[in-house]
């Protein structure tokens, strides 16, 4: 082999590389791992939240008798205290997300120094799903409101499959994230004061490394196979070059 081609070949073993590391990223963050290890959960009804507070709940599953929340009227006359669902007809992305309660504001920089994360950022940066995302989605009676929820009922409701969230409550908006959201939110005529929150925060902060160490040895995982298999093709490639 010539040592242009040797070159050529080097390089397009490291473009491949590069490729599977990309795919097993984007392939891992799709995952639900979520959904996987917390399993089936039992239903939560409308006298078990009596017992408590709506923190207690947020993020389970809503059994059938949980108040549904169907049009606009009843989604301004919710209280914050209240638990909640909604069955979304439709959903739509803004792209923008902020950080989870349970994520550190701070981490580690390589010069020893702690480095601040930003409250909001671009959905399209989150690698490591520390963002929650803003919805809009849209009531029975074709309104919209913001919500957040897990990446995973995200997935199911823009699959077309009917999705009941789980229980939810009544939050703020980020002011931070007001500005780049407030066009598509007036777009489609949605309240701002107010957003349907549904994830389970607690589970979340005590599965966080867990939920980590699974996505990115999943990343690892397939980048590595992935990329094993391109390298061969490249190299029987030029194997059959030579060969020629």
């Amino acid at each position: 082999m010539t040592e242009m081609k040797k070159r050529i070949k080097k390089a397009l073993e490291f473009i491949v590389v590069v490729i599977a590391l990309v795919i097993g990223v984007l392939t891992a963050k799709s995952l639900s791992i979520e959904s996987m290890l917390r399993g089936k959960e039992e239903a939560v009804t409308l006298a078990m939240t009596e017992e408590g507070i709506a923190e207690d709940y947020v993020g389970l599953p809503a059994a059938d008798d949980i108040p549904r929340i169907e049009d606009a009227q009843m989604w301004e006359d919710t209280w914050q205290t209240s638990c909640v669902t909604v069955e979304p007809m439709d959903i739509i992305p803004t792209g923008i997300g902020v950080r989870n309660t349970w994520v550190s504001a701070y981490t580690s920089s390589r010069r020893g120094g702690q480095r601040y994360r930003a409250d909001v950022s671009q959905m399209a940066w989150d690698v490591f799903g520390e963002y929650g995302e803003y919805f809009l989605i849209q009531l029975p009676d074709q309104s919209y409101i913001l919500a957040q929820m897990s990446a995973d009922d995200a997935k199911k409701i823009k699959s077309g499959k009917e999705t009941v969230l789980p229980i939810g409550r009544k939050a703020g908006v980020h002011r931070q994230a007001l500005p780049q959201i407030e066009d598509l939110c007036r777009e489609y005529d949605a309240n701002t004061e107010g957003l349907f929150y549904c994830i389970n925060d607690r589970w979340n902060e005590s599965h966080d490394l867990l939920v980590q160490i699974v996505r990115i040895g999943s990343a690892f995982l397939i980048a590595i196979v992935l990329g094993t298999i391109l390298i061969t093709v490249v190299g029987k490639i030029f194997k059959e070059k030579e060969e020629e």
